[in-house]
C-alpha cells in the first residue's frame, strides 16, 4: 500500500500534473481503502486542488477527508483554505480558530494556521471602505502574523507581514522594528540554494526596507525581485507586490518613483473597422470607409504599431474581424505581447459575418484569422451560440471585451487603455467602433483614437472635406432578438439530507428569507421561480443581479441551519451568470419565462460553488468591470468544470468591498 500511495504522489507533483483529472483515477471503488485509511492522498489532491483554482473541489474533498479521519490537521487547515480561496471568509475563519484551539498543534501547521487568519484579516482590511473597520482589521491581521512569525519553523514570510499590517494598524515605530528583524532573517534565507534567487525573497527586503525608509536599498531590491519575476513570466507576482507598495504608500509618504518599478506595461482593449464589404459601395451607395487597399492597409498596420509603442501595450483584447481587429492582433504578436481575441458568437457564423464574407476574395483574411487564433494567448467566446441574426450580440462582445481588458488591467495594478481606428464622419452602426468608444467612456475611462478618415485620404489621395461630428449610434430593432440579462440559481447544499420532520419547517423559514429579501431590494427581479430549494431570478443588471446574490447570502448567514440538521455553516450556494436569452410566455405558470443556453450555464455555475458564497462567470464579471457605479467586486478563482459536464469556464467570487 504504502508504494502504491508514493506512486500517486509522485505522479501527482510532477510538473504540470492537474489534479482535477487525475482525481477520478484514484477515486474509484478499488482505491477506496487507501483513501480511508491514509489521509496523506487527501491532503495532497486537496491542497493541489485548491493551489490550481478549484476551491470548491478542494473543499469538498477536504471535508470528506475529514469524515474518514476525523482528527486530521492538515485537512482542517485545507477546509479553511478552501473556503478562504472560495471567498467565504466568515467560514474560514471559523475553521482556523478550531485549529488554532488544538493544543497538540503541529509548530508549522501553527505557522500556516495563523498565516492563513493574518491573510483573512487583511482581505477584509482592503476590501472595506470604512476606516474605523480597516483599522480593526489591520490590527487583527498583524496580531496574527506577529503570532505566527514569533514561531520557531516561521521564516520571513509572516514577519514581513506582521510589519506591513503593524504599520497599516498605525503603529509605525513597532513596524520599523520587524521590518530590521525581516532583514536579518530575510538576509540568512538567502543563504539557502532554494532561496538565493528567489523573487519573493527579494521582495521581501525590498518591502522592509520601503519601511525602514531607506528607498534607495528598496529600490534595489525591488529590482531584483521585479527582474527575477519578469523572467519566469509570473506578472502577476509582480502585480501583488505593487499592490503591498501601494497599502504601505497609505501610511508612508514616498513618490510614485518606486511604484514605476512595478510597472509592467498597460493593458488596451481595441475596437476598429472592418475592411469594406463590397456591397457597402455597390448596393448600399455607401462611400468607401477602410476599401480593401493593399497601401493603406499597411499604413493602418504601421499606425496601430507606432501606437502599441508609445502606450508601451503589453496585454491587449480585440475581436478578430478583417481589417483593423486584425491588424491590431498581428502587431501584437510580433511584440510577443499578451494577446486576447474575443469572438462575439459560434466561430463559422462570425467567419462568414465579420471576416471572409463568404467571398473567396476575403479568404486570404479568414487565412489571417486562423493564424491569429492559433498563437493568440487566450481565445474568448462571449457565446459560442449562432448569431441568428442578432444585433445585440455584437453590443454584448463590446462590453465583454472592455469587461476583461479592465479586469485584467486591474489584475496588473494600471489604468485600462482603448485604442480604436475610427472613421467617425460615417453612419454609425449597433455594436460598432462609435459604440465601444461610448461605452468606453461611460466605463470612465480615456480612449486613442488613430484616424482612418485621414489616413485613407492620404493614401488614395481623397478630397479633404469638413470633418463630420461623432455619427449616434442607431439601434437595429430589437423585435425578436435574443436579449442580455443576468441570472441567479441558488439552492442549499446538502438539500436531500434534510430530514423528513425538518421538511416543513425549513420550507416556511426559507421562502419566506427568500422573499424577504425579494421585496427588499430596490431592483427586484423581473422574474422568479423556486422548485424545492432551488431559486431562479432573471434580473436586467448585474449590479441588480449581485447585490440580490449577497443579499441573500447575508440574510442566510442569519439562519441556524443545525436546526434542521443541516451543516453548521451556511449551505447557500449561488452562481450568476449574464447572457443572451430568449423569451417567452409560458402557459404552464402563465408569465414570461426566459430560455436558452445561457439559462442553463447559469445553472451548471451553482453546484461548483463554495457554500455561503456567490460564484460568477467571466461574462458576469466582465459586464460589472464596466459598470463603476457599483460597490461589488469579482475575485478570480480559476478555470472550473461545471456540473453535468457541462463545460468549463473561468470563475470568480463575488464580494462586496
Amino acid at each position: 500500500m504504502e508504494e502504491v500511495i508514493a506512486g500517486i504522489l509522485k505522479r501527482l507533483r510532477s510538473k504540470g500534473a492537474s489534479a482535477l483529472e487525475l482525481l477520478p483515477a484514484y477515486q474509484d471503488p478499488d482505491q477506496k481503502q487507501l483513501w480511508q485509511t491514509d489521509s496523506r492522498l487527501y491532503r495532497a489532491f486537496a491542497r493541489r486542488l485548491i493551489s490550481q483554482g478549484h476551491p470548491t473541489r478542494g473543499f469538498e474533498l477536504a471535508r470528506e477527508g475529514l469524515g474518514n479521519h476525523p482528527n486530521d490537521q492538515e485537512l482542517t487547515y485545507l477546509l479553511a483554505l478552501a473556503l478562504a480561496r472560495g471567498g467565504n471568509l466568515r467560514n474560514a475563519r471559523k475553521w482556523i480558530a478550531e485549529l488554532l484551539q488544538k493544543p497538540d498543534l503541529d509548530a508549522a501547521m501553527r505557522v500556516e494556521a495563523l498565516s492563513l487568519e493574518g491573510r483573512l484579516f487583511k482581505d477584509h482590511y482592503e476590501r472595506t471602505r470604512d476606516p474605523a473597520r480597516k483599522q480593526q482589521f489591520a490590527v487583527l491581521s498583524a496580531d496574527s502574523y506577529r503570532r505566527a512569525a514569533a514561531l520557531p519553523t516561521a521564516g520571513s514570510f509572516p514577519l514581513i507581514n506582521a510589519a506591513t499590517m503593524t504599520v497599516l494598524a498605525g503603529d509605525l515605530n513597532l513596524g520599523k522594528q520587524l521590518a530590521k528583524e525581516v532583514i536579518a532573517r530575510a538576509s540568512d534565507e538567502r543563504q539557502q540554494p532554494q532561496h538565493a534567487n528567489d523573487y519573493w525573497t527579494f521582495a521581501t527586503l525590498g518591502e522592509a526596507h520601503f519601511i525602514l525608509d531607506q528607498l534607495d536599498d528598496a529600490a534595489t531590491w525591488y529590482t531584483q525581485a521585479v527582474t527575477q519575476a519578469r523572467e519566469q513570466g509570473d506578472i502577476g507576482s509582480i502585480a501583488s507586490m505593487r499592490r503591498n507598495a501601494l497599502l504601505l504608500k497609505e501610511k508612508i509618504g514616498v513618490s510614485d518613483e518606486l511604484l514605476r518599478l512595478f510597472y509592467v506595461g498597460s493593458v488596451v482593449a481595441f475596437a476598429g473597422h472592418m475592411i469594406d464589404h463590397p456591397r457597402r459601395v455597390l448596393q448600399d451607395r455607401l462611400p468607401p470607409r477602410f476599401p480593401a487597399d493593399p497601401q493603406l492597409i499597411r499604413e493602418v498596420g504601421e499606425a496601430i504599431k507606432t501606437s502599441l509603442a508609445e502606450l508601451n501595450v503589453t496585454v491587449g483584447f480585440c475581436s478578430a474581424a478583417c481589417g483593423a481587429d486584425l491588424l491590431f492582433a498581428e502587431q501584437m504578436l510580433a511584440r510577443n505581447a499578451e494577446l486576447h481575441i474575443v469572438i462575439p458568437f459560434a466561430l463559422s457564423d462570425f467567419r462568414s459575418t465579420s471576416v471572409d464574407f463568404d467571398l473567396p476574395a476575403m479568404r486570404v483574411w479568414a487565412s489571417r484569422l486562423d493564424v491569429v487564433l492559433r498563437q493568440a494567448t487566450q481565445v474568448h467566446y462571449a457565446t459560442t451560440e449562432p448569431f441568428l441574426g442578432h444585433e445585440v450580440l455584437f453590443d454584448f462582445v463590446t462590453n465583454f471585451t472592455q469587461g476583461l481588458a479592465i479586469t485584467r488591467a486591474g489584475e496588473r495594478g494600471v489604468i485600462p487603455q482603448a485604442l480604436v481606428v475610427l472613421d467617425s464622419s460615417g453612419p454609425a452602426r449597433r455594436g460598432g467602433t462609435e459604440f465601444f468608444l461610448t461605452a468606453w467612456a461611460k466605463a470612465g475611462y480615456q480612449a486613442q483614437t488613430i484616424d482612418l478618415r485621414v489616413l485613407r485620404q492620404r493614401v488614395l489621395d481623397e478630397p479633404k472635406s469638413p470633418s463630420a461630428p461623432p455619427a449616434e449610434v442607431v439601434a437595429a430593432p430589437t423585435r425578436g432578438e435574443r436579449q442580455i440579462k443576468a441570472m441567479l440559481f441558488a439552492d442549499v447544499k446538502d438539500f436531500s439530507k434534510l430530514r423528513e420532520d425538518a421538511s416543513p419547517k425549513f420550507f416556511l423559514r426559507f421562502l419566506t428569507e427568500v422573499h424577504d429579501v425579494l421585496t427588499s431590494l430596490k431592483h427586484p427581479p423581473t422574474f422568479s421561480n423556486t422548485w424545492g430549494d432551488g431559486l431562479f431570478l432573471v434580473f436586467e443588471e448585474v449590479t441588480h443581479c449581485a447585490e440580490a446574490a449577497l443579499s441573500l447570502l447575508e440574510r442566510a448567514d442569519r439562519i441556524d441551519w443545525k436546526e434542521f440538521g443541516l451543516m453548521e455553516t451556511n449551505p447557500i450556494r449561488i452562481g450568476l451568470h449574464a447572457g443572451p436569452v430568449f423569451s417567452g410566455h409560458d402557459p404552464i405558470i402563465d408569465r414570461i419565462n426566459y430560455f436558452g443556453s445561457h439559462v442553463a450555464r447559469a445553472a451548471r455555475i451553482e453546484p461548483v460553488t463554495v457554500p455561503g458564497c456567490a460564484f460568477v462567470s467571466e461574462q458576469f464579471a466582465a459586464l460589472l468591470a464596466v459598470d463603476p457605479l457599483h460597490d461589488f467586486v469579482c475575485e478570480y478563482i480559476g478555470i472550473e468544470h461545471l456540473a453535468k459536464q457541462y463545460d468549463q469556464c473561468p470563475l470568480y467570487r463575488l464580494v462586496r468591498r
